[in-house]
């Protein structure tokens, strides 16, 4: 039996060895593969859970696939649990609150719908319990912190803010990012502006784009500017005023996902 047995096993570790197992994943937050991990395809993918527009990838075999209109994909995790009959532990639920108020501007911004208000407050009471870490915030306090903790450029490098909030896209045979950060005033533009300008272009470069934009937006005035590098001929009609240092001025623009992104592949669809 020994031996039997020790023949079993060394055939199992060879079998495991030629086809190792593999990542069992969902992605979270987005659909396309140029936004996902590298060697997503080496991965079983078991579901999509997401609020951004299509890119997805073909799959061997069906999967969950739920994407909505709603602010943030945290209302949809929330939406989730609350379905399983669940609630979410104090700090995870802050947590997921967190990603809301910063994608909707704590549910000020274009994409707010009256889910995520209703998210929101769900996840508030699991998460300002008493005795908890979140203790006495309200949704606009707490949003506010979660604001002014990513908001600002000098704090931070400026690779760093070109690429922590980075989605990459491809349209026909152009491939190009949209980078956005968060301000409180758009006037720290000004003295950061080259540095940023040179980060982008390293950006584009590395990741061997046709054009990169950051859209440094005021999350106070609700506006933004736009910082290109390489845009294609098509951009100089774009509705935005050119300023005198290149920039451009979107006045009311903060989304961009529901503003920028479609005014963008408008000119580029054409």
């Amino acid at each position: 039996m020994g031996l039997h047995h020790e023949a079993y096993l060394g055939v199992a570790r060879q079998r495991d060895a030629l086809n190792p197992p593999r990542l069992k994943l969902i992605l979270v937050d987005h659909n396309e593969p140029g936004q996902s991990i590298g060697a997503l395809e080496e991965a079983e993918l078991l579901e999509i859970l997401d609020h951004h527009r299509l890119g997805n990838m073909p799959t061997h075999a069906p999967i969950r696939f739920s994407v909505d209109v709603v602010g943030s994909t945290s209302t949809l995790v929330a939406e989730r649990i609350e379905e399983a009959g669940l609630s979410a532990p104090p700090r995870i639920a802050g947590l997921l609150l967190a990603g809301l108020v910063a994608d909707t501007l704590v549910l000020t911004s274009p994409t707010a719908t009256d889910r995520d208000k209703r998210a929101a407050e769900r996840l508030a009471r699991w998460a300002f319990v008493r005795n908890g870490p979140l203790m006495g915030e309200t949704i606009e306090s707490y949003g506010e912190q979660v604001l002014r903790a990513g908001a600002g450029l000098s704090t931070r490098d400026p690779d760093e803010i070109v690429s922590s909030d980075l989605k990459l896209y491809e349209v026909g045979d152009l491939d190009f990012a949209i980078a956005q950060a968060e301000v409180t005033d758009l006037m720290q533009l000004d003295d950061h502006l080259d540095s940023l300008r040179s980060a982008l272009e390293n950006l584009k470069d590395r990741r061997g784009l046709d054009f990169a934009m950051l859209m440094v937006t005021d999350v106070v005035d609700n506006s933004s500017r736009l910082v290109l590098v390489n845009p294609p001929a098509i951009f100089d009609d774009l509705p935005y005023p050119r300023q005198q240092d290149g920039t451009l001025l979107a006045s009311g623009v903060v989304s961009r996902k529901k503003q920028l992104l479609p005014v963008v592949l408008g000119l580029l669809e054409d």
